[in-house]
């Protein structure tokens, strides 16, 4: 890796560029093979009366469909990792493992690691070890090569998750539009610069963007761009495009220099999830406290976020249940398999086809970040509606 964490919590750069040290040749990996300590790192935050709320929609839900079946058995989940560095591969992994174990299915997963080039090998490694269903990791699905239509062939079911990508009929999009994560987050930056500078002047904001990561990503940036607009005196003064061959380096250069041309920065976004910790080791840095440092915010959680979150150094990131997506992806394969029911393909599945509204974006910050432990989700408690549903439906959850 060309950036590690050090003793003292702050990110170095190593000697390689940041691709050199992460496009490490594709390794086929077992569901145990990826660090264990990586699935405690985010929970569910719920009252006990929201757990018995879920558990109760769970089992109603599945009266909805009908009597009680036998589970199918002897099928394999597979799972294409965008990188095992990314948080949110971690946790689309760790949910796969969760439902894997609750069916005894197995559970097989292949690390690109962030090289495109690698992806054809994975995608055709999981269909060659025949999966019964796929989930890949804010992969576009142009670099998968001929996979994705062998796998439509042979009726494996293959859900895109985390960001939405490039559409592909063999691919069912249960990856979440851009504007849909940012538009909650402009909304809540605006009115943290507002709080902090005051709402009569300018406010000023660094946009680090990626548009070369796929249309999730433009999609939020031109969010952006059009909240900035529709708002009189907001606006992004640095529109940047981060260099993802160099990426550390990038973004705590472009953050020294851009607080150094605006030191009255009102505030920070980006689209890249672990740079969010790196603007804000920047501005420390540079020297920016209390009220003169810029609303620090980005996308979703890392570690190290939840840590400079819980430290205050940064502000907010918007964030989703990215969980959600595995296990509404497998309660449809289940309904497929065992009652012949068509597979709901459209990303309103998450809003509409259950009793509880799932996937839906929000910010976590300074005040709502739990004092300790696991990252927190917020939202519905979904593991404890599915496991109540299936247990309900086949027997197994519980």
């Amino acid at each position: 890796m060309s950036h590690y964490e050090g003793a003292d919590g702050k990110w170095r750069i190593g000697k390689a560029s940041w691709l050199a040290g992460i496009a490490l040749a594709t390794t086929m990996i077992g569901s145990a093979a990826i660090a264990q300590e990586t699935v405690d790192r985010w929970a569910i935050v719920a009252t006990d009366a929201e757990k018995t709320e879920a558990a109760k929609a769970g089992a109603a839900d599945a009266a909805k469909d009908g009597a009680p079946v036998t589970a199918p058995s002897g099928k394999k989940i597979g799972v294409m990792l965008l990188s095992g560095q990314s948080a949110s591969s971690q946790r689309i992994l760790s949910a796969a493992r969760t439902v894997g174990t609750l069916f005894n299915y197995e559970v097989i997963a292949c690390d690109p690691n962030f090289d495109a080039q690698k992806v054809a090998q994975c995608a055709t490694s999981l269909v060659a070890q025949n999966a019964s269903v796929i989930f890949s990791i804010s992969q576009n699905p142009g670099p998968m090569g001929s996979a994705l239509n062998d796998a439509k062939d042979r009726n494996i079911l293959w859900y895109g998750t985390v960001d939405e990508v490039t559409p592909n009929p063999a691919m069912i999009s249960y990856g979440a539009p851009g504007e849909r994560s940012a538009d909650v987050l402009n909304k809540w930056l605006f009115a943290e610069m507002a709080k902090r500078n005051g709402s009569s002047g300018e406010l000023k904001i660094m946009a680090l963007t990626a548009p070369t990561v796929g249309i999730a990503a433009i999609a939020q940036e031109n969010a952006l761009q059009a909240s900035a607009k529709a708002t009189t005196n907001v606006k992004v003064v640095v529109k940047h495009d981060l260099d993802l061959a160099n990426i550390v380096q990038d973004t705590l250069s472009t953050t020294t220099q851009t607080l150094q041309q605006y030191p009255d920065l009102g505030g920070t976004w980006t689209v890249c999830d672990f740079c969010v910790p790196l603007i804000a080791q920047a501005a420390t840095a540079a020297g920016f406290t209390g009220d003169k440092r810029p609303v620090i915010a980005g996308n979703y959680m890392t570690a190290q976020t939840v840590a400079g979150l819980r430290q205050g150094t940064i502000d907010g990131v918007v964030d989703l249940p990215w969980e959600t997506a595995v296990w509404v992806g497998m309660d449809q394969a289940l309904r497929n398999w065992s009652r012949g029911a068509a597979v709901d393909t459209s990303f309103d599945v998450f809003s509409k086809a259950y009793s509880l509204p799932f996937m839906a974006p929000y910010v976590v910050t300074r005040e709502n970040v739990t004092k300790s432990g696991p990252g927190p989700i917020f939202g519905p408690d979904f593991e404890g509606y599915f496991r109540a549903k299936w247990k309900a439906e086949y027997g197994v959850g519980g």
